[in-house]
């Protein structure tokens, strides 16, 4: 059995040369610990977003809204089962994941009230768009199911970011709408900006150094704010600035 200084060598050569590790017994304990951070975080995130839309089913302005409230909610509960599996397959309490420690691992985000339907479509816009980037970044990591598994979700999640954008500028074109829109952008744009993380934490490295991450969070904010930046302008709303967190 091979000492852990050899392991660890033997699994940065395969990673460096870009292939994908596949089995638990390839892994170091640190890469395992922070593997198992960003999945548990994702599958949380997967979960909660389910949450913060099942009253939007009966909140929705239309019966075609209430459907695709509907599937939302259903792709969320789907994309966050396809990863819990994944985290069990790992050796983790899933349940106690779910049911015990979700405050520890949940974004605050999350706890934010969605009180209006243009609260929701603006958080839809930024938060969906937000997680599309993060998950580009999983799609290409060096943990083989994970990779996987991200590339499918990574697919649906396209259709929630249209949605989003689809409502955000509907909307914001509708004079007796565009000011709630305004205020739905000043409200949910912090909150979300924050989800990133610092920037050059030694922690972030250490996932760029296993390449469970491409980027480093700031790389990730501002590639967001680019994209979205112009969509919103062309909207005719007023972008906030971008801002570090510290």
């Amino acid at each position: 059995m091979p000492d852990s200084a050899t392991k660890e060598q033997t699994m940065i050569e395969k990673i460096q040369a870009g292939k994908k590790l596949e089995s638990p017994d390839e892994m170091t304990d640190e890469y395992r610990q922070h593997l198992l951070t960003l999945m548990i975080a994702q599958a949380d995130s997967e979960l909660a977003g389910a949450y913060g839309y099942v009253p939007w089913i009966e909140g929705a302005p239309t019966v075609a809204e209430k459907l695709a409230m509907a599937n939302i909610v259903k792709d969320e509960c789907r994309h966050a089962k396809a990863i819990y599996d994944l985290l069990e397959k790992l050796g983790a309490n899933v349940n106690k994941l779910v049911f015990e420690d979700k405050m520890k691992n949940r974004l605050k985000v999350f706890y934010e009230p969605i009180r209006t339907w243009a609260d929701l479509v603006m958080f839809n816009f930024l938060m969906d768009r937000a997680a599309g980037h993060q998950l580009h970044d999983a799609a290409e990591c060096s943990w083989g199911p994970w990779s996987r598994t991200m590339i499918e979700i990574e697919k649906e999640e396209l259709m929630h970011v249209k949605h989003g954008e689809t409502w955000v500028r509907k909307l914001a074109l509708d004079p007796k709408q565009k000011a709630d829109v305004q205020k739905a952008l000043d409200f949910w744009f912090p909150k979300v900006n924050k989800i990133f993380g610092k920037g050059e934490t030694d922690t972030n490295k250490r996932f760029r150094h296993f390449k469970l991450k491409q980027r480093d969070n700031q790389e990730v904010r501002v590639s967001w704010y680019q994209e979205i930046k112009p969509l919103l302008e062309s909207y005719e709303l007023k972008v906030p600035d971008i801002t570090v967190v510290e």
